[in-house]
């Protein structure tokens, strides 16, 4: 094939080929792209490798190769030649995309960062599909670290990049970050560039660092805002633009420095300035200023024999059964040979859910007795305790265990949020449903005063209680309840509980946004639980659950859902059906299994008496029954689904998933004997990573939490 010498050289230098280096080589160009589409790959390689020995100048031959390299995971060859490629052109963006991704795969997420940044400036406005690509792996990385915003920022880069044919990783790591409940509301939002004030004599610097930044020449935009920092310290708008280039940097500590200054700025007002400190707590993987110690408690015995007849004869130490052993024991380790639950008061005598929640014991602290081991000594191990009862443990360790001085050492630190998810403990419950309502009272009844008594650094050690009445710890206190509002695990369990905590914490309750038409649209992900769904059209109903069920907004959901219901639909056209939506957002967010079901047989029925499908919410019935241990009514629905949609061969397959993934039977179809496991509810704990590796520690046996949010996503919303 003929080249044409005035087409962009496909080395990623920007040059015509008749001026660039690559003039010499670039004709084999087609033969190396034919073995590659043929499926090549080593061959192809093996062609770079010779080409590159005739002619050292190449680039486009170190282009490809580092491709291949990539997709091949050989990435130590990949270092080597993103080396050689950025001796021979240092400012080659694929060059520094090379090496972003060389950084990225040695786990230097910082340096990735900084070359991808270099990459993006020498690109300008058309940038290689190749740079994209790589941005979308680094976007994965930085959320598997904690750094949303900037895993946000390079994904969304991907995803809105015009023609760039893949930006379904970006969109997945964008889908991945929404819908975690676990992640606050704050870090689903990107925060935007402030407008500069009106007349000031910096306007046109000001004016060329924003245009920077839109053109993704941020290394030479932050050089601006630095300088315009120097002439304007406290202004909004400049620092706003500085923490847009402290995302784009991955620096989440100068993000936390820029977000605490931006919340410091009087002319912003109360409320934006306590979103931006509270925002601060979210951007990284550690939030020390709101944080709770957990601290670890340990002391060697002579008997373990005796050690345990002493613990389980104290009423204080329930006793967790065998089963519940084997998840402590970790791979290739030695596990306890008996666990206690540490309890804050005696339990009560009766079997069952007791009349009285006072009565109703939490665990503080799990207590592990270890065996002797070759190189030490038994030993009773206290863990998860916090430093706010820390004292109380001792004192019921020297009951139990009189004359053992217990050893203490940080555990570690977990957000605020942690303290109200309260675990009972030492009570004869069998029943499931019963735990899980028990469960939910409990939340209901003791969330608000755990979290407003708990001391945090950020309010000088002391509690949201303790400084209702400090004005000079307004700021702090509003930045605290902010974030509490965005933790969607809190507020979807009591729809009273924000309230509740702005009453104690002595500051104002936020109003509701009455929103209208394409106002809706509009608002911020931090703010859409504010929203007031009464009045709004069936679209905007809609699409304020879809958005609710992208991002885990389970208030906002509920109550538009409940506002669809009332509300008079057409007869025909695409909204005719919009209540299923309604009543499966309900059915999936309901904090107990009885609602749920409650929720999904209202469904049906309206799906039955208006014809529509039911065959979505027989699918969404199995695991629910698997759940409640409901054999008959788990097989019954297996049975109405094979009676009424047989005949549909992708309800039929996912029927065939659902039964291969409870283990009922094999993936070739045949049944298994063995009993299927429940499927677990989701605890929505951890940060999503690349790896799909979970979060948190599993729950001990016989507990069950509340009904998993939405997993689904709608593309489009954000």
């Amino acid at each position: 094939m003929s080249i044409d010498t005035y087409a962009i050289c496909p080395c990623g230098s920007g040059k015509k080929i008749k001026f660039c280096k690559c003039k010499d080589s670039v004709h084999e160009l087609d033969r190396v792209l034919t073995m590659v589409e043929g499926g090549q790959l080593v061959p192809a390689l093996d062609r770079l490798a010779a080409i590159l020995d005739q002619h050292p100048d190449a680039a486009w031959a170190l282009a490809i190769r580092g491709r291949l390299l990539m997709d091949l995971r050989e990435y130590d060859s990949l270092k080597e030649n993103a080396e050689r490629f950025t001796r021979l052109q240092p400012s080659n963006p694929l060059a520094l995309t090379q090496s972003a991704a060389a950084a990225m795969f040695a786990q230097d997420l910082g340096k990735a960062t900084e070359l991808m940044l270099e990459a993006l400036t020498e690109s300008g406005q058309n940038v290689d599909s190749f740079v994209l690509d790589v941005a979308s792996l680094l976007a994965y990385g930085l959320a598997g670290n904690g750094i949303l915003l900037t895993a946000r920022i390079y994904a969304t880069l991907a995803f809105v990049s015009e023609g760039y044919e893949g930006s379904n990783m970006a969109a997945n790591v964008l889908q991945q970050i929404n819908r975690d409940p676990a992640v606050n509301h704050l870090a689903k939002f990107m925060p935007e560039l402030i407008p500069r004030p009106e007349g000031v004599d910096w306007a046109e610097r000001y004016d060329e660092a924003a245009l920077m930044l839109a053109n993704n020449k941020i290394v030479l935009a932050e050089n601006k805002f630095e300088s315009l920092q120097r002439t304007a310290p406290l202004q909004p708008a400049v620092l706003s633009g500085l923490l847009t280039c402290a995302v784009w940097r991955g620096d989440y500590k100068k993000q936390i420095e820029l977000l605490n200054k931006l919340s410091q700025c009087e002319d912003l007002s109360a409320d934006d300035r306590a979103r931006y400190l509270a925002t601060s707590f979210v951007v990284g993987p550690e939030s020390d200023a709101i944080s709770v110690e957990k601290r670890t408690l340990m002391a060697d015995v002579d008997s373990i024999e005796e050690t345990m007849m002493s613990l389980s004869a104290h009423p204080r130490f329930a006793e967790l059964p065998p089963d519940f052993l084997q998840q402590l024991k970790g791979d290739n380790e030695i596990g306890p040979r008996a666990a206690y639950q540490l309890l804050d008061r005696d339990p009560p005598s009766e079997e069952g859910v007791p009349s009285d929640l006072n009565s109703v014991p939490e665990s503080i602290a799990l207590v592990t007795v270890f065996g002797r081991e070759t190189d030490r000594p038994a030993r009773v191990e206290v863990i998860g305790i916090t430093a706010q009862h820390e004292q109380t443990a001792r004192e019921l360790l020297g009951l139990a265990l009189p004359g053992r001085h217990f050893e203490s050492d940080r555990e570690g630190w977990l957000p605020i949020n942690y303290i109200a998810m309260i675990q009972p403990g030492g009570l004869k419950i069998t029943d499931p449903s019963q735990f899980e309502s028990l469960q939910q009272n409990l939340f209901v009844e003791r969330a608000a005063t755990k979290l407003a008594e708990t001391p945090v650094p950020l309010l000088g050690n002391a509690s949201l209680k303790d400084t209702a009445g400090d004005d000079s710890m307004w700021l702090a206190r509003a930045a605290l309840l902010r974030y509490l509002e965005g933790e969607d695990g809190l507020v979807a369990r009591d729809g009273t509980l924000i309230a509740r905590l702005y009453e104690i914490g002595g500051r104002p309750t936020p109003e509701s946004i009455a929103a209208t038409g394409d106002e809706v649209e509009n608002i911020p992900a931090y703010d859409l639980n504010r929203v007031d769904p009464a009045g709004l059209d069936v679209e905007n109903l809609v699409y304020l659950i879809q958005r609710a069920q992208q991002i885990s907004a389970t208030t906002i959901g509920r109550r538009a859902s409940r506002q669809l219901l009332e509300t008079e639909l057409p007869t025909e056209g695409e909204l005719a059906g919009a209540k299923l939506l309604a009543y499966s957002f309900l059915m999936q967010s309901a904090a107990s299994s009885d609602e749920a079901i409650e929720n999904l047989e209202a469904a049906k029925a309206y799906a039955e008496s208006h014809s529509f499908s039911t065959a979505s919410l027989l699918l969404a019935e199995l695991p629910l029954r698997l759940r409640r241990g409901e054999p008959e009514k788990f097989q019954d629905c297996v049975q109405t689904i094979a009676r009424n949609h047989g005949k549909d061969p992708e309800v039929m397959g996912r029927l065939q998933q659902l039964l291969v993934q409870f283990g009922l039977i094999r993936p070739d179809g045949s049944p298994v004997q063995s009993r299927p496991a429940a499927p677990a509810a989701s605890d929505g704990g951890g940060l999503w990573t690349p790896d799909g590796g979970g979060g948190g520690a599993p729950a001990p046996a016989g507990e069950s939490g509340g009904a998993a949010p939405s997993k689904l996503w709608v593309p489009g919303m954000d």
